[in-house]
């Protein structure tokens, strides 16, 4: 023991406990002496530690004031402290010691004994427990016993145990746990008496819960209690919803069900919940269903659950309003019962609202079309099925395919129909997506366009007449309806019908879109997300290494030829000004497709005599195909909209927003890219302080130049517009570039402090751990930063560093941080313990992309052996030395020890670790 003693005093703690009485006779003295040195008084140490896991009685008058403290900071770390904790090191005198403390200071003790000791400590607690005049005293250790499956123990307690402590065992959900016959009956008994005594239906429930399902009347119990009235069914503080699937989805649907029919809110996201019950045609549901004639937005959920009668009479009721709708259009009661039978038939199961519609869609009355087909398309919300095709019953598809040819030879034999109709016909069919339907689709397109050609010759009569309704119609294009549905189809056909209208200026653009999209499908482009807006320049260095590739590759597929060739055939000076714009936006689409070298045609599209406000978009493009852009057309772009914006009378107007010069200020990509600089301070300068505009944008191009090139832009950009962006989108640009030399100019930066400060400034500690996330893929850049932290001053910089070491230590960090410190005289922190347990333990989360993770110990032999060498240096190094081992002590006692690590910091030292047991 006297030699263990000094290597490691816990292997010494554990020796005495396990020795004769004849041996601690023999040491008792030392013993005592060394931990009555060792430990600060009042504090949960590792000494203390040390005495609970020797269990002798003798270090009771140290233990028992920290064990039995009111102060759970110290009595928690004291019982948990050790691997087992031994309640002989309390004394003999236990029982009379607990009858002095209060009642939470008792529960708190005896729990922890029966959860944290051995047999030993579990028996003590049951007897002490036993005489416990409180109730939740006993209740408390119960359930301490039960965790650890104590059954014996659990039994035994409750067998003197007060009447209120079994209702509190009983509330607490224990009697599906228990395994000793007798007591679970009695708490099943007692929680059957509490659901029938409970008045509040979310209490209520919560005993439901607890109970078996085999227990007679649970089930129904429970769906009466989500049905009643006075329960909060969107309660943010409680998970009934969740525990009900799993406990009881019977009951739950019948719930819901009930609450329905009786008209009360449901629960947030039931709607998936609702699809497990069966559709019914009578009854209270249905009757909300179709009365129509009132607001009431949670009758919607409703119709998930109504049958095929039901939605035929939904949509009977639908197609009336229709018609009486297109003969008293101003009738603002009868708009609102459309929208909301429209809502409620949006709602119902697609399949069955699909076999209605197929039986009763065979209509000549192109109205009735109309109608149905808009239905059709719509049919679902956002996010549940309303982007997808429609859920048809697989044999009906040929059943489904004439029924469309039908809708459209019904409204494409009207010559004075509507626009409208034909493009609710055009959606239906792409919301079905059948190919062999491409024809059909084509039809309706041309009629379209003829029809709004007619609509254009005529508008000038229709304002002379007042025709509102005509003249409207010549300033509507439907063309994403009918590009949509090309896009859901998708496939050869689809192309060579698109390939047709791309010179088409109504059609043009959305004929090139469709193109893209099979391209893209083609290629498996991911779909760019809906909060990222176009251009985006991350791969401008990609496309110019493709650029400077000999010789180029072959395009991936020949989808954007028929572009090439259309835009050939625009861009040509005796167009028409319209073709010409065409041209310029063909082009667009084009170059974000693969295809071959045709740089000569796009100077020709540039040089088109249009103004350079229609060409951004077309500069922006090139770009991003990896072309180098003319710095003095962009320039000029820009001097020629603030020459408009000087002169225009409602200048105000335009310093209200941004969208017409950003563009022009996101392509630095140029012959001089330092030009960004100058059109930045001129457009500045227009917005003034008063109307000063965020710039995020021109950060964000920046940032996305490879190389020392763009490194030099962005630092400039700091330090002459850090006003352009907040402080965490600087950090993002910078973290982001994916390079060292790009992380050490943003550390240089905010040490200087060009960020960080203000109200709204990013801190250290957010710093910290973005650096800490980019160095587990960039390793090198841990040895930049440790040299970058020996020779920084104390500043922003070295706070930064330190929350980086608290996220991603090593072991040559910690020393940096203890000779820094100690050159400073800055004491032992919060920030240098974090930095410890990121080098002493090992965080491995439970599962892919898991927020919880299990923590090993990290091997730290070299590290403790380093810190060990620095208690004999200089005395403010050696204090944060020592205070460093004892913190990776800590981490030890608690995670355990590497395999590869040794118990002392340096045997062959032979000095003592930890110095007071020095003999």
């Amino acid at each position: 023991m006297r030699l263990a003693l000094p290597i490691d005093p816990m292997l010494a703690a554990e020796m005495i406990f396990r020795a004769a009485p004849a041996v601690w006779d023999l040491v008792r003295d030392d013993i005592i002496t060394f931990a009555t040195r060792w430990h600060q008084p009042g504090k949960a140490d590792r000494a203390v530690r040390f005495m609970i896991m020797t269990g002798r009685p003798e270090f009771a008058a140290q233990v028992w004031p920290l064990a039995s403290s009111s102060d759970r900071q110290i009595q928690i770390p004291t019982l948990r402290g050790p691997p087992y904790f031994r309640p002989r090191v309390l004394g003999d005198d236990l029982q009379a010691k607990l009858s002095g403390l209060a009642e939470e200071t008792r529960e708190q003790l005896l729990s922890m004994i029966a959860g944290e000791s051995g047999l030993d400590g579990m028996d003590l607690a049951v007897e002490l427990a036993k005489i416990d005049p409180s109730s939740k005293v006993q209740a408390e250790v119960v359930q301490n016993l039960q965790f650890r499956r104590a059954d014996h123990h659990v039994a035994d307690l409750l067998s003197s145990a007060h009447d209120e402590t079994w209702e509190l065992i009983a509330r607490a959900g224990y009697a599906r746990e228990i395994r000793d016959d007798a007591v679970a009956k009695r708490l099943q008994e007692i929680q059957s008496r509490l659901v029938g005594a409970t008045t509040d239906p979310s209490q209520r429930l919560g005993l439901l819960f607890q109970q078996s399902a085999d227990v007679p009347g649970r089930d129904t119990a429970i769906a009466a209690a989500i049905a009643d009235q006075q329960f909060v069914a969107n309660n943010p503080q409680s998970s009934w919803l969740y525990l009900a699937q799993r406990a009881a989805p019977a009951a739950l649907l019948e719930g819901l069900r009930q609450r329905l029919a009786a008209g009360y809110d449901l629960p947030l996201h039931a709607d998936d919940v609702l699809l497990g019950l069966d559709v019914v045609d009578q009854g209270p549901i249905v009757d909300a269903v179709l009365n129509t004639g009132r607001e009431d937005r949670k009758i919607n959920a409703a119709a998930a659950l109504v049958g095929q009668t039901t939605i035929e009479a939904l949509i009977d009721k639908f197609l009336t309003a229709a018609k009486a709708l297109r003969e008293d259009p101003s009738n603002r009661a009868l708009s609102d019962e459309y929208m909301r039978i429209e809502s409620r038939l949006h709602c119902t199961r697609p399949a069955i609202f699909a076999a209605v519609v197929l039986r009763k869609g065979e209509s000549d009355d192109s109205n009735a079309v109309d109608a149905l087909a808009s239905l059709v398309a719509h049919h679902g919300v956002h996010g549940r099925g309303g982007d997808k095709p429609l859920v048809i019953d697989p044999t009906s598809r040929g059943a489904w395919i004439e029924l469309l040819r039908r809708w459209a030879g019904t409204v494409l034999a009207i010559p004075t129909g509507g626009r409208r109709e034909l493009s609710h016909v055009a959606s239906a069919i792409g919301r079905l997506g059948f190919d062999e339907l491409v024809p059909e689709l084509k039809r309706l397109l041309d009629e379209d366009l003829l029809r709004l050609g007619n609509a254009r010759a005529g508008r000038a009569d229709a304002l002379r007449r007042g025709d509102i309704v005509a003249s409207s119609d010549a300033s509507i294009i439907h063309d994403i309806q009918y590009r949509s549905s090309f896009i859901r189809i998708g496939g050869d056909a689809v192309a060579g019908v698109a390939a047709q209208y791309l010179e088409d200026r109504d059609f043009g653009i959305s004929a090139a879109l469709i193109l893209k999209s099979i391209s893209d499908r083609q290629l498996n482009v991911p779909e760019s997300s809906f909060n990222r807006r176009w251009p985006w320049f991350d791969g401008v260095d990609t496309a110019r290494k493709v650029r400077a590739a000999s010789p180029r590759p072959a395009p991936a597929n020949g989808l954007a030829a028929p572009i090439v060739a259309a835009i050939d055939g625009l861009a040509r000076p005796e167009r028409e000004k319209e073709d010409q714009l065409l041209a310029i936006n063909l082009m667009r689409v084009g170059l974000g497709m693969p295809h071959g070298d045709h740089d000569d045609l796009v100077a020709r599209v540039v040089a088109l005599p249009q103004p350079l406000a229609t060409k951004p978009m077309l500069l922006a493009a090139m770009v991003l195909d990896g072309q180098i852009i003319d710095a003095d057309l962009v320039m000029q772009a820009i001097d020629d909209w603030l020459s408009v914006a000087n002169q225009d009378p409602n200048a105000w107007h335009k310093r209200q927003e941004t969208w017409e010069i950003e563009p022009w200020l996101e392509l630095p990509f140029s012959t001089r890219p330092e030009a960004i600089f100058e059109g930045l301070v001129k457009v500045k300068a227009f917005y003034g302080r008063d109307w000063a505009k965020r710039w995020e944008r021109v950060l964000t191009v920046v940032a996305a130049i490879p190389g020392p090139l763009g490194d030099g832009l962005l630092l400039r950009l700091a330090r002459e517009h850090r006003d352009i962006a907040d402080d965490y989108t600087w950090m993002q640009a910078f973290l982001e570039r994916g390079a060292v030399a790009s992380v050490l100019l943003y550390l240089d930066l905010y040490n200087e402090g060009v960020f960080g400060r203000g109200p709204n400034g990013v801190d250290a500690w957010h710093i910290g751990r973005q650096l800490a996330a980019y160095a587990q893929r960039s390793p090198e850049l841990n040895s930049e930063l440790q040299t970058r932290y020996e020779s920084i001053g104390d500043g922003p910089g070295r706070k930064v560093l330190e929350q980086f070491f608290g996220e991603a230590a090593g072991e040559n960090d910690i020393i940096a941080m203890v000779k820094k410190y100690a050159a400073t005289k800055q004491p032992y922190d919060g920030q240098m313990h974090r930095a410890l347990e990121a080098v002493a333990t090992e965080k491995v989360p439970i599962g892919e992309d898991s927020n919880a993770y299990n923590v090993y110990p990290a091997p730290v032999g070299e590290l403790r052996k380093a810190l060990f060498g620095m208690l004999y240096g200089s005395p403010t190094e050696a204090a944060i030395a020592r205070r460093c081992l004892e913190e990776i002590d800590e981490l030890r006692d608690e995670h355990g020890i590497a395999a590869d690590d040794g118990r002392h910091p340096d045997v062959m030292s032979e000095r003592p670790w930890p110095p007071e047991a020095k003999t």
